[in-house]
Protein backbone atom coordinates (compact mmCIF):
# COMPACT_ATOMS: atom_id res chain seq x y z
CA UNK A 1 0.00 0.00 0.00
CA UNK A 2 2.95 2.35 0.70
CA UNK A 3 0.05 5.03 2.16
CA UNK A 4 1.34 8.53 2.68
CA UNK A 5 1.42 10.78 5.70
CA UNK A 6 -1.01 13.53 6.08
CA UNK A 7 -1.53 14.66 2.89
CA UNK A 8 -4.77 16.27 1.35
CA UNK A 9 -5.69 18.22 -1.58
CA UNK A 10 -8.40 18.35 -4.03
CA UNK A 11 -11.87 18.33 -3.31
CA UNK A 12 -15.03 15.55 -4.73
CA UNK A 13 -18.96 15.52 -3.87
CA UNK A 14 -19.76 12.84 -4.86
CA UNK A 15 -23.66 12.32 -6.13
CA UNK A 16 -26.56 12.92 -3.37
CA UNK A 17 -29.03 10.03 -2.15
CA UNK A 18 -31.44 9.92 -0.13
CA UNK A 19 -31.18 10.18 4.01
CA UNK A 20 -31.80 6.65 5.33
CA UNK A 21 -34.27 6.24 7.91
CA UNK A 22 -32.79 4.22 11.55
CA UNK A 23 -34.42 0.70 11.72
CA UNK A 24 -36.37 0.54 15.26
CA UNK A 25 -34.10 -2.34 16.11
CA UNK A 26 -30.59 -1.84 14.98
CA UNK A 27 -28.05 0.65 13.49
CA UNK A 28 -29.10 2.95 10.54
CA UNK A 29 -27.53 1.58 7.39
CA UNK A 30 -25.79 3.85 5.19
CA UNK A 31 -23.82 2.62 2.07
CA UNK A 32 -21.14 4.83 0.77
CA UNK A 33 -20.09 3.63 -3.12
CA UNK A 34 -16.02 4.23 -3.83
CA UNK A 35 -14.79 4.45 -6.87
CA UNK A 36 -11.32 6.05 -8.64
CA UNK A 37 -11.20 8.77 -7.09
CA UNK A 38 -14.55 10.03 -5.44
CA UNK A 39 -17.28 9.01 -2.65
CA UNK A 40 -20.94 8.52 -3.31
CA UNK A 41 -22.52 8.70 0.12
CA UNK A 42 -25.85 10.78 1.34
CA UNK A 43 -25.21 14.31 2.27
CA UNK A 44 -27.28 13.58 5.38
CA UNK A 45 -27.76 10.88 7.76
CA UNK A 46 -29.03 10.76 11.23
CA UNK A 47 -27.45 10.47 14.48
CA UNK A 48 -27.06 7.46 16.87
CA UNK A 49 -25.36 4.01 15.86
CA UNK A 50 -24.51 3.53 12.11
CA UNK A 51 -23.09 0.64 10.07
CA UNK A 52 -21.35 2.06 6.73
CA UNK A 53 -21.20 -0.27 4.08
CA UNK A 54 -18.22 0.45 2.10
CA UNK A 55 -18.79 -0.88 -1.68
CA UNK A 56 -15.86 -0.75 -3.70
CA UNK A 57 -16.50 0.02 -7.07
CA UNK A 58 -12.87 1.08 -8.34
CA UNK A 59 -9.94 -0.63 -9.20
CA UNK A 60 -7.59 0.35 -6.64
CA UNK A 61 -7.68 -0.29 -2.84
CA UNK A 62 -10.39 2.37 -0.93
CA UNK A 63 -11.48 2.78 2.76
CA UNK A 64 -13.34 5.43 3.91
CA UNK A 65 -11.78 7.10 7.01
CA UNK A 66 -14.44 9.44 9.13
CA UNK A 67 -13.39 12.37 11.07
CA UNK A 68 -15.80 14.85 12.56
CA UNK A 69 -14.71 18.34 12.28
CA UNK A 70 -15.19 21.13 14.83
CA UNK A 71 -17.74 23.48 15.12
CA UNK A 72 -18.23 25.58 11.78
CA UNK A 73 -14.63 23.71 10.08
CA UNK A 74 -15.40 22.94 6.59
CA UNK A 75 -13.57 20.40 4.44
CA UNK A 76 -11.14 23.51 2.97
CA UNK A 77 -10.50 24.76 6.54
CA UNK A 78 -9.84 20.47 6.74
CA UNK A 79 -7.73 20.60 3.93
CA UNK A 80 -5.70 23.95 4.23
CA UNK A 81 -4.67 22.83 8.58
CA UNK A 82 -3.80 19.39 7.05
CA UNK A 83 -1.19 21.04 4.42
CA UNK A 84 -0.10 23.56 6.85
CA UNK A 85 0.89 20.65 9.47
CA UNK A 86 2.58 18.77 6.45
CA UNK A 87 5.14 21.66 5.83
CA UNK A 88 5.56 22.13 9.73
CA UNK A 89 5.40 18.61 10.14
CA UNK A 90 3.33 19.07 13.02
CA UNK A 91 0.22 17.30 14.20
CA UNK A 92 -3.46 17.10 12.37
CA UNK A 93 -5.31 20.30 13.36
CA UNK A 94 -7.41 19.80 17.27
CA UNK A 95 -10.79 20.46 16.23
CA UNK A 96 -10.57 17.04 14.22
CA UNK A 97 -11.41 13.57 15.61
CA UNK A 98 -11.29 10.54 13.75
CA UNK A 99 -14.11 8.61 14.22
CA UNK A 100 -13.34 5.30 12.55
CA UNK A 101 -15.22 4.24 9.14
CA UNK A 102 -14.55 0.71 6.72
CA UNK A 103 -11.21 -0.05 6.39
CA UNK A 104 -9.56 -0.89 2.85
CA UNK A 105 -11.10 -3.44 0.93
CA UNK A 106 -10.07 -5.33 -2.08
CA UNK A 107 -11.70 -3.68 -5.82
CA UNK A 108 -15.39 -5.59 -6.08
CA UNK A 109 -16.00 -6.04 -2.48
CA UNK A 110 -17.96 -5.21 0.14
CA UNK A 111 -16.60 -3.76 3.83
CA UNK A 112 -18.44 -2.52 7.48
CA UNK A 113 -18.14 -0.80 9.97
CA UNK A 114 -20.34 0.35 13.15
CA UNK A 115 -19.96 3.13 15.30
CA UNK A 116 -22.07 5.67 17.28
CA UNK A 117 -22.21 9.47 15.50
CA UNK A 118 -22.60 12.35 16.91
CA UNK A 119 -24.34 15.27 15.42
CA UNK A 120 -22.18 17.59 13.40
CA UNK A 121 -20.25 17.89 10.38
CA UNK A 122 -17.94 14.82 8.92
CA UNK A 123 -15.39 14.20 5.88
CA UNK A 124 -14.97 10.92 4.62
CA UNK A 125 -11.39 10.55 3.42
CA UNK A 126 -9.12 8.19 1.33
CA UNK A 127 -5.39 8.34 2.24
CA UNK A 128 -4.53 5.42 0.26
CA UNK A 129 -2.00 6.17 -2.05
CA UNK A 130 -2.23 5.21 -5.73
CA UNK A 131 0.91 3.33 -6.82
CA UNK A 132 2.95 6.03 -7.64
CA UNK A 133 2.35 7.15 -4.20
CA UNK A 134 -0.26 9.81 -5.11
CA UNK A 135 -2.74 9.70 -1.68
CA UNK A 136 -6.49 9.65 -3.07
CA UNK A 137 -7.39 12.95 -1.34
CA UNK A 138 -5.15 14.60 -3.90
CA UNK A 139 -6.98 12.93 -6.58
CA UNK A 140 -10.27 15.03 -5.07
CA UNK A 141 -11.01 11.52 -2.94
CA UNK A 142 -13.34 13.29 -0.12
CA UNK A 143 -16.71 13.40 0.75
CA UNK A 144 -18.78 15.90 3.23
CA UNK A 145 -21.45 14.54 5.57
CA UNK A 146 -24.13 16.17 7.97
CA UNK A 147 -24.65 14.02 10.67
CA UNK A 148 -28.40 15.40 12.14
CA UNK A 149 -30.84 15.13 14.70
CA UNK A 150 -29.62 14.19 18.34
CA UNK A 151 -28.46 10.39 19.64
CA UNK A 152 -31.03 9.43 21.49
CA UNK A 153 -30.75 6.14 23.89
CA UNK A 154 -29.50 3.11 21.65
CA UNK A 155 -30.19 -0.19 22.00
CA UNK A 156 -27.21 -2.61 23.63
CA UNK A 157 -24.81 -3.29 20.72
CA UNK A 158 -24.87 -6.83 20.11
CA UNK A 159 -22.25 -9.28 21.94
CA UNK A 160 -18.90 -9.21 19.59
CA UNK A 161 -17.57 -12.26 18.78
CA UNK A 162 -14.34 -10.99 19.60
CA UNK A 163 -12.70 -7.76 21.16
CA UNK A 164 -9.20 -6.56 19.92
CA UNK A 165 -7.24 -3.57 21.56
CA UNK A 166 -4.68 -1.24 19.64
CA UNK A 167 -2.28 -0.19 22.30
CA UNK A 168 1.02 1.68 21.08
CA UNK A 169 2.39 -0.54 19.13
CA UNK A 170 0.41 -3.41 19.33
CA UNK A 171 -3.15 -5.65 18.67
CA UNK A 172 -4.10 -7.83 21.63
CA UNK A 173 -7.03 -10.15 20.92
CA UNK A 174 -9.20 -11.12 23.95
CA UNK A 175 -9.43 -14.86 22.55
CA UNK A 176 -8.13 -16.22 19.09
CA UNK A 177 -9.91 -15.30 15.92
CA UNK A 178 -11.44 -18.52 14.20
CA UNK A 179 -13.04 -19.16 11.08
CA UNK A 180 -16.41 -17.83 9.80
CA UNK A 181 -18.47 -14.85 9.96
CA UNK A 182 -17.53 -12.68 12.75
CA UNK A 183 -17.79 -9.41 14.32
CA UNK A 184 -14.58 -7.58 15.95
CA UNK A 185 -14.90 -4.96 18.44
CA UNK A 186 -11.90 -2.94 18.32
CA UNK A 187 -10.96 -0.65 21.24
CA UNK A 188 -8.07 1.79 20.89
CA UNK A 189 -6.54 1.87 24.23
CA UNK A 190 -3.11 3.40 23.18
CA UNK A 191 -2.79 7.37 24.32
CA UNK A 192 -2.52 7.99 19.99
CA UNK A 193 -5.11 7.28 17.26
CA UNK A 194 -4.95 4.09 15.55
CA UNK A 195 -6.52 1.83 12.50
CA UNK A 196 -7.09 -1.89 11.85
CA UNK A 197 -6.76 -3.22 8.09
CA UNK A 198 -6.60 -6.81 7.42
CA UNK A 199 -5.50 -8.45 4.31
CA UNK A 200 -4.94 -11.80 3.80
CA UNK A 201 -1.31 -13.38 2.93
CA UNK A 202 -1.17 -15.95 0.10
CA UNK A 203 0.51 -19.18 0.55
CA UNK A 204 4.35 -18.59 1.55
CA UNK A 205 3.83 -15.16 2.13
CA UNK A 206 5.16 -13.56 5.93
CA UNK A 207 4.48 -9.98 7.16
CA UNK A 208 8.70 -9.92 6.68
CA UNK A 209 7.83 -9.93 3.25
CA UNK A 210 4.98 -7.14 3.37
CA UNK A 211 7.22 -5.24 5.60
CA UNK A 212 10.05 -5.75 3.15
CA UNK A 213 7.62 -4.58 0.20
CA UNK A 214 6.51 -1.61 2.22
CA UNK A 215 9.79 -0.33 2.99
CA UNK A 216 11.12 -0.40 -0.86
CA UNK A 217 13.62 -3.52 -0.75
CA UNK A 218 11.16 -5.66 -2.60
CA UNK A 219 9.80 -5.44 -6.06
CA UNK A 220 7.01 -6.96 -7.70
CA UNK A 221 3.17 -7.35 -6.85
CA UNK A 222 2.17 -6.51 -3.30
CA UNK A 223 2.43 -9.59 -1.18
CA UNK A 224 -0.91 -10.01 0.24
CA UNK A 225 -3.86 -11.41 -0.93
CA UNK A 226 -7.41 -9.93 -0.43
CA UNK A 227 -8.24 -7.30 1.28
CA UNK A 228 -10.66 -7.53 4.62
CA UNK A 229 -11.43 -3.96 5.71
CA UNK A 230 -11.64 -3.25 9.49
CA UNK A 231 -11.78 0.09 11.41
CA UNK A 232 -10.15 3.58 10.10
CA UNK A 233 -8.67 5.73 12.48
CA UNK A 234 -9.87 5.81 15.68
CA UNK A 235 -9.36 8.58 18.40
CA UNK A 236 -7.25 7.25 22.03
CA UNK A 237 -10.54 5.76 24.06
CA UNK A 238 -12.83 5.45 21.04
CA UNK A 239 -14.25 2.27 19.71
CA UNK A 240 -16.26 0.42 16.61
CA UNK A 241 -17.00 -2.63 15.40
CA UNK A 242 -16.50 -4.61 11.89
CA UNK A 243 -18.03 -7.49 10.17
CA UNK A 244 -15.66 -10.10 7.71
CA UNK A 245 -15.55 -13.26 7.08
CA UNK A 246 -12.65 -15.34 7.69
CA UNK A 247 -11.37 -18.42 5.89
CA UNK A 248 -8.58 -20.80 7.37
CA UNK A 249 -5.25 -19.19 6.86
CA UNK A 250 -2.35 -16.69 7.83
CA UNK A 251 -3.45 -12.92 8.21
CA UNK A 252 -1.87 -9.78 8.84
CA UNK A 253 -2.88 -6.65 11.67
CA UNK A 254 -1.88 -3.63 10.40
CA UNK A 255 -1.70 0.48 11.13
CA UNK A 256 -0.43 2.71 8.95
CA UNK A 257 -1.29 5.85 11.06
CA UNK A 258 1.96 8.37 11.57
CA UNK A 259 3.18 8.75 14.64
CA UNK A 260 3.21 11.65 16.70
CA UNK A 261 6.57 11.96 17.26
CA UNK A 262 7.97 11.24 14.31
CA UNK A 263 5.61 10.68 11.34
CA UNK A 264 6.51 7.41 10.58
CA UNK A 265 3.65 4.37 10.18
CA UNK A 266 2.84 3.02 13.25
CA UNK A 267 3.78 -0.62 11.82
CA UNK A 268 6.82 0.51 11.41
CA UNK A 269 7.36 1.02 15.17
CA UNK A 270 6.10 -2.50 15.25
CA UNK A 271 2.36 -2.61 14.93
CA UNK A 272 2.33 -5.05 12.42
CA UNK A 273 1.15 -8.80 13.39
CA UNK A 274 0.82 -11.95 11.27
CA UNK A 275 -1.93 -14.34 12.65
CA UNK A 276 -3.35 -17.78 12.05
CA UNK A 277 -7.10 -18.42 11.35
CA UNK A 278 -8.39 -21.69 12.50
Amino acid sequence: MRRCHLIAAGLAAGTACARPAPPADGPSVVTITATDYAFNAPDTIPAGRTTFRLVNQGKELHHASLVWLGDGKTIADFVAALQAAMKNHGPPPAWASFAGGPNAVTPGDTASATQLLEPGSYVLVCWIPTIDGTPHTMKGMMRAIVVIGAATAQPAEPAPDVVVTLNDYDFQFARPLTAGRRTIRVENAGPQAHEIVITALPPGKTLQDFVAWEKGGEKGPLPTGRWLGGVATLDAGAHAQFTATFQPGNYLLLCFWPDAKDGQPHLVHGMAKQITVT
